[in-house]
């Protein structure tokens, strides 16, 4: 869900796309260029080329550091047709102790010597620990060197910020993650993570807590859990973002119907999202969800043979319910077959980047094919997010 500031938001907030009708100091090779044909070719430019055009005069630092510029920019990026400014990232097995992207025109361009994943430039110390990607949201990409540690981090502008500690330790004998989410709240223009996990407590108790992490207000505050008398499990499921609220699909048992748990992050109230009803018979594991296409998704595992994908194609109208797609399994030497995550993104031409297990794939629906991208310096991950570069600030 993309930004909606207000027009006298500082440099830290957001702002609604608009025309820009200040006149723009140009150096003098540009100086017979309109100032809007400046603009619309800045912002489609990557965020590299635009920290170093930051240096080129004082109004084109002025234009690139503001609020309706960094909106125009992330609108774009998230909207080009050709995924330029895309970005996986991957966060891989041990002894491999590394976290790396890879462009999504490298991706899907099929050709081995552009597709390299590299290492990520963190422009901090991490080398002696194991950084897990936990989530991403225009741009922003939430990590973790070791659990209970938390940073934001912008890969494109290398800004990042660590977050305050969350733990109370003190009545805590363990400690079990439960469920974690990163996302946008447009009524506020705040980023926010969400903790919940359970802890056995001195009193030989399960008890579940739920914390939420403001980047406006920098700091923690305790929530009530949608259910207290639920002992969740240890299941690690990171939330999915969608329409401002995040959603998580309750554990179930096999060939049972998807119980979809929502959190809005703006009122910072519990519900629930009306699952489709309209399932093909047939055996299927636990549903999952999912992302594509921007609409939430349920993800059914016909016993290892399909994944049949339903997406929501007007939130929060049960009746938009579609099965969109219906991805076979394929047999992979470096993945767990009961793994696959076909929902990480829709590239060019329709075709869908897929986790299977520890690889990426790519599906192509019109033909039912699945090819691999021709990869450099890429082994088996644990988890892959997709991002894309912004100007989104930390400060």
């Amino acid at each position: 869900m993309e930004a909606k500031p207000d027009s006298n938001s500082s440099i830290s907030d957001h702002h609604q796309p608009r025309r820009f009708r200040r006149r723009i100091e140009t150096p003098a090779a540009a100086e017979t260029l309109p100032e809007e044909i400046i603009e619309q070719i800045l912002v489609k430019l990557p965020v590299k080329s635009l920290l170093k055009f930051t240096s080129v005069s004082k109004s084109w630092r002025s234009l690139i550091s503001s609020n309706r510029f960094i909106e125009a920019h992330l609108e774009f990026s998230r909207k080009d047709p050709n995924f330029t400014h895309y970005r996986t990232i991957s966060t891989y097995l041990p002894p491999r102790k590394s976290v790396e992207h890879c462009s999504f025109p490298s991706l899907f361009n099929g050709l081995v010597t552009d597709a390299a994943d590299v290492d990520v430039d963190f422009p901090f110390d991490f080398s002696k620990k194991v950084v897990r990607v936990m989530g991403t949201c225009n741009g922003l990409v939430w990590i973790a060197p070791n659990m209970g540690h938390w940073f934001l981090w912008n890969p494109s502008t290398r800004q990042y910020k660590q977050l305050p500690d969350e733990c109370d330790r003190t009545n805590v004998v363990v400690k079990y993650d439960f469920k974690h989410a990163f996302g946008y709240d447009e009524s506020t223009r705040d980023y926010k993570v969400l903790l919940a996990h359970s802890v056995l407590s001195k009193k030989n108790r399960y008890e579940t807590t739920v914390k939420i992490y403001s980047l406006r207000t920098d700091s923690w505050k305790r929530i009530k859990f949608f259910n207290n008398s639920r002992h969740p499990s240890d299941s690690r499921v990171s939330g999915i973002f969608v329409n401002g609220k995040i959603h998580w699909c309750k554990d179930t048992e096999p060939n049972s119907r998807c119980d979809i748990v929502s959190f809005d992050l703006g009122s910072e109230v519990w519900g629930s999202v009306a699952e489709p009803s309209c399932v093909e018979s047939g055996y299927y594991e636990s549903p999952s969800l999912g992302v594509l296409d921007g609409c939430l998704c349920v993800l059914y595992d016909f016993s290892r043979s399909r994944i049949v994908v339903w997406a929501m194609k007007e939130y929060g109208v049960s009746e938009s319910w579609a099965k969109t797609v219906t991805v076979p399994y394929v047999d992979l030497t470096l993945s767990n077959p009961s793994i696959i995550r076909p929902s990480l993104c829709v590239g060019p031409k329709g075709e869908i980047l897929c986790m299977l297990g520890s690889s990426l794939m790519i599906y192509n629906p019109n033909d039912n094919r699945f090819r691999r991208p021709g990869m450099r310096n890429f082994g088996a991950f644990l988890e892959a997010h997709v991002y894309y570069e912004s100007l989104v600030p930390l400060a």
